[in-house]
């Protein structure tokens, strides 16, 4: 029998109630700020205090060792400081506010930006949020396009190649047809190795180019993977192969990837991770997406439907 919405939210719940702290690194601080603001959200007008994480955290015990609370306690000070970073950095867009340095709560009348940047700290726990993953996945694939889309020219070329491309057959045929639009030869002994049973796509979701009037295949292409993902850098291999495939023509393919989790170092003017990250990627991130995000009917969607659930609207 299929899970209704109402079963697979319990069970989202059932998953966030049996971590009471997050196997992360020490040194993955985002991934623990995420974590934090999804309690706040769920916690909604009575928020989280640094003590309620604390005992989350570490449980309500005595600290008999005084230097294991002072390395806790700068744990979670770390924590809430990218938290008070991305008050600053995303500013009206971000949807909680840290009320007299105490109190992490959600805001009262949330804007469309204040829940796009909610839809994607729901899509950064997959784990948690898992009877939702293709639900999620699919949405996260459309608001990558729309980002794309808004982010090139107006004459730019936006297809997506994932779960809702309008590209038919199996993954060669796929393949075929985007060379074709591109203007591109084939490399056959390379796509001949791609098995007719596939109908995947082969790792690239969303492709963008900028045409032009002649049929030369010397243009500016996007080819782009969405990871919602925590093992996202695991990805960035996927588009490369389209390298293979496809016979690029005086100039390389710009490797894109999309990913729901927060990034910027407001500090070094760089990204967290940044060795996760190779070379001559173009990352879209927290920030970036909800810069570029402008389509109020994503509303519709299911990952703001979650959101919608959790707040009580």
């Amino acid at each position: 029998m299929e899970m209704t919405f109402e079963d697979k939210f319990a069970r989202c719940v059932q998953n966030l109630n049996n971590i009471d702290k997050p196997d992360y690194t020490e040194f993955e601080l985002n991934y623990y700020a995420d974590f934090v603001e999804l309690i706040a959200l769920f916690e909604k007008q009575d928020g989280v205090t640094f003590g309620d994480i604390q005992d989350r955290f570490f449980g309500e015990k005595y600290y008999e060792n005084a230097e294991k609370k002072d390395l806790d306690e700068a744990f979670l000070d770390r924590i809430f400081g990218m938290i008070e970073e991305r008050i600053n950095l995303y500013k009206i867009d971000y949807p909680f506010q840290y009320q007299n340095n105490e109190i992490l709560i959600l805001k009262q009348n949330l804007t469309f930006k204040n829940k796009l940047y909610l839809s994607l700290l729901v899509s950064s726990k997959l784990n948690i949020f898992n009877p939702f993953q293709v639900d999620i996945t699919t949405d996260f694939e459309k608001i990558s396009y729309v980002v794309l889309k808004k982010f090139l020219p107006e004459n730019a070329i936006i297809k997506e190649f994932g779960e809702n491309t309008a590209y038919n057959g199996n993954a060669v045929a796929k393949i075929k047809q985007l060379a074709n639009e591109l203007d591109l030869l084939i490399n056959d002994y390379e796509l001949n190795q791609v098995s007719e049973r596939n109908t995947q796509e082969r790792g690239l979701d969303i492709v963008g180019w900028l045409s032009f009037a002649d049929k030369c295949g010397n243009k500016v292409v996007f080819l782009c993977q969405c990871a919602c993902g925590k093992q996202f850098e695991s990805k960035q291999h996927d588009t490369r192969r389209f390298e293979n495939y496809l016979q690029f023509y005086k100039t390389n393919p710009q490797h894109t990837m999309f990913i729901p989790y927060s990034l910027i170092n407001v500090r070094e003017n760089k990204f967290y991770h940044s060795d996760y990250i190779e070379r001559d990627y173009l990352i879209f991130e927290r920030k970036r997406i909800i810069e570029y995000h402008n389509d109020t009917s994503f509303e519709n969607s299911e990952s703001f439907k979650i959101v919608k659930r959790i707040i009580g609207t």
